[in-house]
């Protein structure tokens, strides 16, 4: 069975439930898949959902014991046991993964040091503000945070936890490392069939991949935008979202997938939402400071592009409307908005 839905209910969806078995080959000229258990499987239309698996930098050492890494369940559940009072917890890599880890680490009761090889906290998919606040955040609960810095090498320490030599020869004793390093997609078996693929399976708006009667969804999708950008989202508003377009276009419905990117994240008391791309802004507006407050990004035209709200769900909401709103020319603001160069500088 799966964690999302009992094997009892596949019959009742008329879903031939197959566990324990893997398509090792796609046979594209006869339609068919190759099966782990030897066998072969004729389709009309095939789906890909493979989603993606923790990238593993090059670092001797990354698969010591101590080492962990978060894409599963059974990862969450091993990490949590470890993470106990008075634990020494390095996490490398200041995407959101790594910061989620660290806030629940330090929830957990444990000492805690990031390091991230940037000169900022997750610079690839935020904003300078966000960086700055998140920077602030941590570092009040008590994070050691190390930007540019590398984890050159990981060595046992002769009980079960890890020494960690950085770039500049310094050395950090932890008893768990989690290396949050970001997700590479699971495209192998695309790339095989010699499909489109560009950092995952290249998909059009109907969630088609170069062969007309194969689709893929999901985190090993990479999205061909109106505007002739790739765009792949890692979150799990994508996954369901592109996952009901794929299934709606199997059924023979028009489909035009054109996401506004959405992501939201919990650390410590703080809820971080964000709606649209900040390197479409050209100016930016902010209302609000400390705990609670909202970051607006304007194009050059005036139209609201991306929106970043901690702790102001309301406002992300306005944001998500006003970036999906074609028909208006321009982002009336709020109350309380101040011009700002955080989300341009």
């Amino acid at each position: 069975m799966t964690y999302l839905i009992g094997a009892e209910e596949f019959p009742e969806l008329s879903v031939d439930w197959r566990a324990a078995t893997s398509i090792e080959k796609i046979d594209r000229a006869s339609r068919r898949v190759a099966l782990s258990s030897g066998r072969w499987l004729d389709y009309g239309a095939l789906v890909i959902a493979t989603g993606g698996r923790a990238h593993l930098p090059p670092i001797p050492g990354f698969d010591l014991g101590c080492v962990f890494t978060l894409r599963s369940l059974g990862d969450a559940r091993r990490l949590r046991s470890r993470l106990l009072p008075g634990s020494r917890v390095l996490v490398v890599g200041g995407g959101w993964i790594g910061l989620e880890v660290a806030a629940t680490a330090v929830q957990a009761g444990a000492v805690v040091t990031l390091a991230e090889m940037g000169p900022s906290l997750c610079a690839r998919s935020g904003s300078p503000a966000l960086s700055s606040y998140l920077y602030e955040l941590h570092a009040s609960k008590g994070v050691n945070l190390r930007l540019n810095t590398r984890v050159v090498q990981l060595l046992g320490n002769g009980q079960d936890g890890c020494i960690a030599e950085f770039h500049d020869g310094s050395k950090h004793e932890a008893d768990v490392v989690v290396l949050g390093a970001g997700m590479r997609p699971n495209s192998e078996i695309a790339l095989e069939a010699d499909l489109d693929c560009d950092g995952g399976v290249v998909v059009d708006a109907a969630g088609r991949t170069s062969d007309p009667a194969i689709y893929a969804a999901g985190d090993v999708a990479v999205l061909r935008t109106s505007d002739g950008r790739k765009l792949r989202l890692e979150s799990w508003q994508n996954a369901q979202d592109q996952g009901i377009g794929v299934a709606q276009s199997l059924l023979g419905k028009p489909v035009q997938y054109d996401p506004v990117p959405f992501f939201w994240s919990s650390q410590y008391d703080a809820l971080i939402q964000m709606a649209g791309n900040p390197r479409d802004a050209t100016q930016s507006l902010v209302r609000g400071v400390g705990r609670q407050r909202t970051h607006i990004g304007l194009d050059s035209s005036g139209r609201v592009v991306f929106g970043m709200c901690i702790n102001a769900p309301r406002d992300i909401r306005m944001v998500r409307r006003s970036i999906s709103d074609t028909s208006s020319d321009r982002w009336q603001p709020m109350d309380g908005f101040v011009a700002d160069g955080s989300l341009t500088s």
